[in-house]
């Protein structure tokens, strides 16, 4: 897809201001930390890991957009080998990858060594919308692994994969 990083960053960004608009017009609680403290650090964070997605998909190309297109091209994954409707395997590929990543979710949750990944996300003082971008790098490539690897074990779509990221 052409547009596709334009397409993804236009809507992560967009969403993004509009719950900060949100949280900053109808706030919840008094804040522990100074927003523009946490926000720093938080966008570090995931300036880290924009570097390490960017990093893989030099390395590899493996990213869960690029595999779709790979999958399609070669004609790998069951869903190339089967000639469902295509919202269905958009919706179903869609679901296969919410729940890959809430397994990942609740792993993290409960493998000591995922812990250790994943507490950066939950050791932000104040939840925000900037706490949705606050992850370790390694639980990032682990994520994008997955995503991947799922990804060419469906032979997903690449509309699919674009909705989903």
């Amino acid at each position: 897809m052409e547009h596709e990083a334009a397409i993804r960053f236009g809507a992560f960004f967009g969403v993004f201001a509009l719950l900060a608009l949100c949280e900053l017009l109808v706030p919840r609680r008094a804040l522990a930390m100074p927003k523009t403290e946490r926000w720093l650090t938080n966008w570090g964070i995931s300036i880290v890991n924009t570097g390490v997605t960017v990093a893989l998909k030099l390395l590899g190309g493996a990213v869960a957009v690029a595999a779709a297109v790979d999958t399609e091209a070669q004609g790998w994954g069951v869903f190339n080998a089967l000639n469902w409707p295509f919202w269905v395997e958009c919706l179903l590929v869609f679901a296969a990858l919410d729940f890959a990543i809430w397994v990942q979710h609740w792993a993290s949750h409960r493998i000591p060594v995922l812990w250790r990944l994943h507490r950066v996300h939950h050791a932000d003082r104040d939840i925000d919308v900037s706490t949705a971008i606050r992850f370790h790098p390694l639980e990032i490539a682990l994520s994008l692994g997955l995503k991947t690897a799922l990804v060419y074990i469906l032979g997903a779509p690449v509309f699919a994969v674009i909705l989903f990221e």
